[in-house]
């Protein structure tokens, strides 16, 4: 029977797990949505793009400093790791809490949200009809919850079984996402003379793609998945920048090349005349565009089906988060045990779970997107700034970031500039106040809690 309070740094995992769990950590509910955002409000398929593109840029530049951060510091628990040993136990608290709430709980509900959202609603119109009794928020929000805990559940039997989760999951992901992108180009009923509207943003465009560039940089959120589970990676040293920085070029194309053929199949003037609850699930909407309304419906039900990816990897990574943290003292001790059998933090996962179908139920899809992003933003940028004081330490370092110190700084800008103004916009200011308020709230637990971390802890 292993120890349970032994590190969860096994190795078991291969570099295609941390491949996929990037790639699956980034594909969530942002590439659905944001783009219709974005469109509506600009009608200007030259600024998605572009934005699209800068949030990539921002994600290779991010994921090439976690992996230097990551095979430095080759441990699980990822930013609360590294913050710790750059800033100290307390900002590592901070960092950690926040982290756990922000970074992985709230993605989860939001995902699982959006997950049942796309397999309810093409139905909810003849549900309704049979059922009087039918309300279709419960059945999705009824529906996560279940979505929720069956992965959790699933994660808590074992590596092998998480690895084949994630990696059956993801690739569900990247299928459905190419057949609609490259299906719709190829065959679809779209037009290319679309990419010609718009031409340099007007004055009234800026300020609506510069809360998309907040929304995309949510959206490519994930990058640094595989960090999480580092002391459970074979081989990190290699493995990691691959998977880090292999995971984020990977999306950056995709994403683009969906974003392509979301210009492609919508009119961007026509865009511009929809209701803003039209265009939440633009997804759907180029589906239809492109083929029809039946395609449509089953292209939201596979996209459904797809963002369980997106659950498992949040799930996989999150809790690795609270089982470092507790074997520190700085989260109950239960979440730092193994389970007895299984070696796995079945405590921490199922700790999680029960905290994202709180934030599920909690309000709606829209609340918990804009309270999550910038906060999230937030501590994304105080992991990245590790790699300063880290660099200066006295550590073995692997593996080198290229071109240091520009990608750290390109990315603590924009995210410095994405915060900023989110708290300058009036449709962004409270959400963003409220996430950063659930960061300060980890300032008294450093504070109280003591710091308990073994002397001979292992350093992986």
């Amino acid at each position: 029977m292993p120890d349970q309070t032994a590190p969860a740094d096994a190795r078991r995992f291969g570099p295609w797990a941390g491949y996929l769990v990037v790639v699956g950590s980034m594909i969530g509910a942002g590439i659905l949505s944001t783009s219709g955002y974005t469109l509506r409000d600009t009608g200007n398929p030259a600024g998605l793009l572009a934005v699209w593109a800068l949030g990539g840029v921002l994600a290779v530049c991010g994921a090439l400093t976690v992996a230097e951060l990551a095979t430095t510091l080759p441990r699980s628990g990822g930013d609360y790791v590294y913050v710790r040993a750059a800033f100290g136990r307390g900002t590592g608290v901070v960092a950690g809490w926040a982290g756990f709430a922000l970074g992985f709980a709230a993605p989860t509900a939001l995902i699982a949200h959006m997950a049942l959202a796309h397999l309810v609603g093409p139905f909810a119109a003849s549900l309704s009809g049979v059922f009087p009794w039918w309300n279709t928020e419960v059945a999705v929000k009824g529906g996560a919850t279940l979505l929720v805990t069956a992965v959790a559940l699933g994660h808590t039997l074992g590596h092998r079984h998480s690895a084949w989760l994630q990696t059956g999951a993801t690739l569900l992901t990247v299928a459905v996402l190419l057949a609609l992108s490259v299906g719709g180009l190829l065959f679809g009923r779209g037009s290319w003379t679309h990419f010609e509207q718009g031409g340099w943003p007007r004055g009234d465009s800026w300020p609506a793609l510069a809360i998309g560039l907040i929304y995309v940089g949510y959206a490519y959120a994930g990058w640094n998945g595989a960090a999480y589970i580092a002391g459970e990676l074979r081989d990190p040293a290699r493995s990691l920048p691959r998977c880090l920085v292999g995971g984020a070029v990977t999306v950056t194309a995709l994403y683009l090349l969906v974003n392509v053929a979301y210009v492609y199949a919508l009119d961007p003037a026509g865009m511009t005349t929809r209701p803003r609850g039209d265009v939440e699930r633009v997804a759907e909407l180029a589906a239809a565009a492109l083929f029809g309304s039946d395609f449509a419906r089953a292209t939201s039900a596979a996209l459904g089906l797809s963002l369980t990816a997106a659950v498992s990897a949040y799930l996989l990574t999150g809790p690795r988060v609270a089982y470092a943290m507790a074997r520190d003292g700085a989260f109950p001790a239960y979440a730092g045990r193994l389970h007895p059998v299984r070696a796995t933090p079945a405590a921490a996962t199922l700790t999680q779970a029960a905290l994202a179908v709180g934030l599920l139920w909690s309000g709606t899809f829209e609340q918990l997107l804009s309270y999550t992003t910038v906060g999230l933003a937030a501590l994304t940028g105080l992991t990245i700034a590790s790699v300063f004081p880290l660099r200066r330490a006295a550590l073995p370092r692997p593996y080198g970031l290229p071109l240091y110190p520009l990608p750290p700084l390109a990315f603590l800008v924009l995210t410095a500039w994405t915060v900023g103004y989110a708290l300058y916009d009036d449709k962004t200011r409270e959400p963003a106040l409220w996430g950063l308020a659930t960061i300060a709230v980890g300032v008294p637990l450093a504070r109280l809690l003591p710091d308990v971390r073994p002397a001979s802890s292992d350093p992986r």
